[in-house]
C-alpha cells in the first residue's frame, strides 16, 4: 500500500473516531447533516482494503438508492485520497475492486435479506459492514439480521470483524436508534460519534447560511437537522435529569424514603423503586430498585424483604388491589394509591419541576434508561399532547405512585 499521510485526511474532529477502528467491533456515527460522517467511513473502507486482504459489505435499505449514494461516496474517497489508478469500477452490480489484491466492496440492499445471507467471497472474507442512513430500517432485528449473517465465521489470524452506522438521529427518542445509541449504556464493543457541520470546515457558505437561518427561524428543527439532536416532540421531557454516582455515604444519610410499585404482567416487568426526596432543595434521589419480568407477588414480597425496605410505606397502583393485599399479607408495609383526576399528567410536570432528579445508572440501570428516553406523546397532525408517551415508563409511574402523597396538595385535594 502507497504511503497516504492519513494525520492530512483524517479532521480533527474524527481523530478519535479514527483510532477507534481498530478498537471496537461496532463504530457508529451519528451527527447533523453535512457532517462529513459518510464521508470519514468511507476513507475508512478504502484505507482498510488497501491495507489488509478483505472484503466490504456496504448496504442501504433499498439497493436502487446505492448509486447515488454510498458507491458514489466511496468513489469520492478513492479519489479524495489519491489513489484512483488503483480502483476498478464497476456498475452492474455495483462493486469496487482494489486491484492490486483484487478484494472488492460489494453493495446490496436491505430490503432482501436472502441475497444477504447468499453471498460467498471464496478468495477473501467479508470482515466490514457498512449500513448507511440506518434510520430506514424499522427495527434493530432488521439490522441484526444483516450483521449476523456476516459475523458467522472465525477469521484468519490478524483480521477482524468491523460493523459501521451512520445516520442522522431521529426525531423520535422512541426510535430504536436513539434507545440504543443516545445513551449512557453503551455495550462495550461499541464506540459512538457525534458530529455536526461545525466540524466540517469545507462546507459551503451557502450551506452554512442556509443552516443560521434555520437557527433562526426554528431552532428545534436546527438542532435536529443541523446539530443532529432527537429533539423528539419538541420538549424534552425531565431536564432537571441528573446522572451521576450516588454514594454509600450519601445514601447513609437519606431519610426521607419514598417507595413504589408498578405491577407487571405479562412481558411488562414488575417494578419496585426506592427513593429519597430532599424537600428542602427540592431534589429526588434514586436508590434503588427491583425490576423483573414475570416476577410472582410472593417473590416481589421476599425480595423487599431481604433488603429490609418492608417497613416503609410503599405506595402500589391500586388498579390491582389483590396485589396490594397479598403483598400487605406477607408482612410488607404497602398502600394503594389513590391517583385522581389528571394525576397522571400532574405527576409528570410535578417531576419536571423539581431542582435535580438524580440518577446513578448503577444503583437504578432501568430507571435510568427510562428518564432518559421518554418522550411526550403526539397526535396524528404531529402535535405534542400534555403527556408522556405509555410505553417503557414503568419506572417512571412508580416514581409517581411513591410521591403521590407529596404532590396531592397540588391536585387540590
Amino acid at each position: 500500500m502507497e504511503t497516504i499521510r492519513m494525520s492530512e485526511k483524517v479532521l480533527p474532529a474524527f481523530r478519535n473516531f479514527w483510532r477507534a477502528c481498530d478498537k471496537f467491533l461496532r463504530k457508529v456515527c451519528k451527527g447533523g447533516r453535512n457532517s462529513s460522517k459518510s464521508s470519514h467511513i468511507s476513507i475508512r473502507i478504502i484505507y482498510e482494503l488497501m491495507k489488509k486482504p478483505v472484503n466490504a459489505l456496504v448496504i442501504r435499505k433499498v439497493y436502487n438508492t446505492v448509486e447515488t449514494s454510498v458507491y458514489e461516496q466511496l468513489k469520492w474517497a478513492i479519489e479524495y485520497l489519491g489513489v484512483g489508478a488503483h480502483w476498478k469500477t464497476k456498475e452492474s452490480p455495483y462493486e469496487l475492486t482494489y486491484l492490486p489484491r483484487g478484494n472488492k466492496i460489494l453493495f446490496r440492499g436491505g430490503d432482501d435479506t436472502l441475497k444477504i445471507k447468499s453471498i460467498k467471497t471464496s478468495k477473501f472474507p467479508i470482515t466490514i459492514v457498512w449500513i448507511e442512513e440506518a434510520t430506514e430500517f424499522k427495527t434493530e432485528e432488521e439490522v441484526d439480521a444483516i450483521t449476523d449473517s456476516v459475523l458467522r465465521a472465525e477469521l484468519p489470524g490478524g483480521l477482524q470483524y468491523s460493523i459501521f452506522l451512520s445516520y442522522n438521529p431521529p426525531k423520535r427518542k422512541q426510535h430504536w436508534l436513539n434507545k440504543k445509541y443516545e445513551t449512557q449504556f453503551l455495550p462495550a464493543n461499541t464506540y459512538v460519534h457525534h458530529s455536526t457541520y461545525l466540524d466540517n470546515p469545507y462546507l459551503s457558505e451557502t450551506a452554512k447560511q442556509e443552516a443560521e437561518e434555520v437557527k433562526k427561524k426554528n431552532l428545534k428543527k436546527y438542532e435536529w437537522n443541523w446539530l443532529g439532536k432527537p429533539t423528539g416532540a419538541g420538549i424534552v421531557p425531565f431536564e432537571n435529569l441528573v446522572f451521576r454516582r450516588i454514594t454509600d455515604e450519601e445514601v447513609k444519610g437519606f431519610d426521607n424514603i419514598r417507595q413504589g410499585i408498578d405491577w407487571g404482567y405479562a412481558a411488562d416487568p414488575f417494578c419496585f423503586l426506592r427513593l429519597h426526596y430532599d424537600k428542602t432543595r427540592r431534589i429526588l434521589y434514586f436508590i434503588d430498585e427491583i425490576y423483573e419480568i414475570k416476577l410472582s407477588n410472593r417473590e416481589a414480597a421476599d425480595k423487599i424483604k431481604a433488603r429490609k425496605y418492608q417497613a416503609d410505606m410503599i405506595t402500589a397502583d391500586s388498579a390491582e388491589p389483590k396485589s396490594v393485599n397479598e403483598v400487605r399479607g406477607y408482612g410488607v408495609r404497602i398502600k394503594g394509591a389513590k391517583k385522581g383526576p389528571g394525576s397522571v399528567e400532574f405527576g409528570e410536570k410535578w417531576l419536571d419541576d423539581l431542582e435535580e432528579i438524580v440518577i446513578d445508572p448503577e444503583r437504578t440501570p432501568n430507571a435510568a434508561k427510562e428518564f432518559e428516553a421518554i418522550d411526550y406523546q403526539v397526535d396524528a397532525d404531529g402535535n405534542i399532547k400534555n403527556k408522556l408517551d405509555d410505553k417503557d415508563n414503568h419506572g417512571i409511574d412508580g416514581t409517581r405512585y411513591a410521591l403521590e402523597d407529596d404532590m396531592r396538595p397540588g391536585w387540590g385535594w
